[in-house]
């Protein structure tokens, strides 16, 4: 029930009416930003409603019953508290937003709230934003509850992973930009040295090439680190290739930091590599950066290996040496990782070991 004064109740009843809207923004990280469609600044309860920075909104539609309300305000990015990065970075997603309509010639009259509700992903079009205003009832349409999967549902150090995120946080700075690489995504610290357990992987079937230097280079998971080789084998027959530390010949190979080298004879042969990698200690982290231009941003890690940071997209502002942040470890929401690295099994909220699809849809045999 919306309540009003009767000093504005009677101003909306006379034949003329000066009244503008205010759009009241809290976003997620707390800060509280007022607009208005008036021509000027208006102060209501101690926060000003900044003109500057024109927008148009949609008609709201409103109904009876438990029906979505839904609003469409399209501005232009010329207030000065509306940064393009700051859409980019996604800190204007999800804000809670109250909007009011006031008597712009009396502000003393009060307000008449109109509708609250979240704004939705705000997006951007040729040097505007754009952003539906969901109202509360469309958080009555999304799904409650949980679907069994094979990893972790939990985000680490959340209520329910209970993972505690000190020890796995640090904070550091930018030393060195990648050469030729990305300066907004990708760059270097030589302070983390962190590495995370020690895991075997196979890589099923690789190609020695048909040409010199008949070297191979697998992918090491989850952006880690080789550690140590675990063998070489003939994917047809499983016959084991002999390791050498001089030129290979025909059935051995030589490995350097996690290179593979094979002999001319061997070339185009099918072998599976099996190795030791330490897991990439911050992969899959949040990063959060604390000075420099994208201070106060976000960002996930795609790839860390001791020294280096790769991010999930590229940051709204160059990366510079000598910006600090702040970085979270990561998890990869496996039943091993959950186990091995963080000794949480007790909390994984996965079901590894419940059939998939393939066991169900395969043909039953009595």
């Amino acid at each position: 029930m919306r309540s009003i004064s009767t000093a504005l109740a009677n101003h909306l009843a006379s034949e003329v009416a000066t009244v503008a809207t205010l759009w009241k923004i809290t976003r997620t990280d707390g800060q509280v930003f007022g607009f208005t469609d008036h021509d000027q600044d208006l102060v209501v309860g101690g926060i000003t409603y900044a003109s500057n920075g024109g927008y148009t909104s949609s008609a709201i539609v409103w109904s009876d019953n438990l029906s979505t309300s839904n609003q469409e305000v399209t501005a232009l990015i010329d207030n000065p508290v509306i940064f393009t990065g700051d859409v980019l970075a996604g800190l204007w997603d999800y804000a809670s937003v109250t909007l009011y309509l006031v008597n712009y010639a009396d502000v003393s009259m009060g307000v008449l709230p109109l509708t609250t509700g979240l704004l939705g992903q705000v997006t951007l079009k040729r040097g505007q934003f754009v952003a539906e205003l969901r109202g509360l009832a469309q958080l009555l349409s999304q799904e409650i509850g949980s679907l069994y999967s094979a990893t972790c549902r939990a985000q680490l150090g959340d209520a329910k992973c209970k993972v505690p995120l000190g020890p796995l946080t640090v904070s550091g700075a930018v030393t060195a930009l990648v050469a030729g690489g990305t300066q907004t995504r990708i760059f270097e610290d030589t302070s983390l040295t962190q590495v995370g357990p020690t895991l075997t992987y196979t890589s099923q079937v690789n190609v020695v090439p048909s040409t010199s230097p008949y070297v191979l280079n697998p992918t090491v998971p989850q952006g880690g680190s080789w550690v140590s080789d675990g063998g070489v084998s003939y994917v047809q027959t499983g016959d084991a290739l002999t390791a050498v530390t001089s030129s290979p010949g025909k059935g051995q190979y030589r490995v350097v930091n996690g290179v593979y080298t094979f002999a001319v004879q061997d070339a185009g042969a099918k072998v599976s590599i099996t190795f030791n990698y330490a897991q990439g200690y911050f992969t899959y982290g949040l990063l959060t950066w604390l000075t420099g231009q994208n201070a106060g941003y976000r960002m996930d890690v795609r790839n860390f290996s001791p020294g280096r940071v790769t991010l999930a997209l590229p940051m709204s502002h160059p990366i510079a040496v000598g910006d600090t942040y702040s970085l979270i470890a990561g998890c990869d929401k496996n039943a091993s990782t959950c186990k091995l690295r963080f000794n949480n099994f007790v909390n994984f909220r996965g079901e590894p070991y419940i059939p998939g699809t393939d066991a169900v849809l395969r043909p039953q045999s009595k």
